[in-house]
């Protein structure tokens, strides 16, 4: 359960910043009837509460010259966060998430080629203790990327 209730005028700061995170504060008040104080105070209160990160996000495929991956982790359920924390730390990674099915863990890798991702592997997370096995899934192309709340 959440620690913190978001009330309708928090959902709609976020959803403003969602939308253009370098939107003036100014701007997201006057858009929403509100005073620039206010929302200066919500996006604090947010940002202490780490409900809210304001982040740049480049696109890898414009950047060129990296590939990503999807690696599909199967662990030892005591080593769980082990793992997890382990593969946080490495610089390739750039998520990682507990899930359902076949696999505990998935996480997102970038690598600037398949000889690069190849070491990754067996380099860096074969060695993690308490990994059973792996699957890696090349991503050729993202459709959609996009982090926002639904609605």
């Amino acid at each position: 359960m959440p620690e913190h209730t978001l009330d309708e005028l928090d959902r709609a700061i976020v959803h403003e910043l969602e939308e253009d995170g370098r939107r003036a504060l100014r701007e997201i008040a006057r858009n929403l009837g509100s005073s620039e104080a206010t929302v200066r105070a919500r996006v604090k209160r947010l940002q202490d509460a780490n409900i809210l990160r304001i982040v740049a996000f480049a696109d890898p495929e414009q950047l060129g010259n990296t590939h990503l991956s999807l690696v599909f982790l199967t662990v030892d359920p005591v080593r769980h966060a082990d793992v997890v924390a382990a593969l946080v730390e490495f610089p390739e990674v750039t998520y990682v998430s507990t899930v359902l099915g076949r696999a505990d863990l998935c996480a997102e890798v970038m690598t600037a080629d398949n000889a690069a991702l190849w070491s990754f592997l067996n380099e860096k997370v074969a060695r993690i203790e308490g990994v059973r096995g792996t699957e890696t899934t090349p991503i050729l192309k993202v459709h959609k990327l996009r982090y926002a709340t639904p609605g």
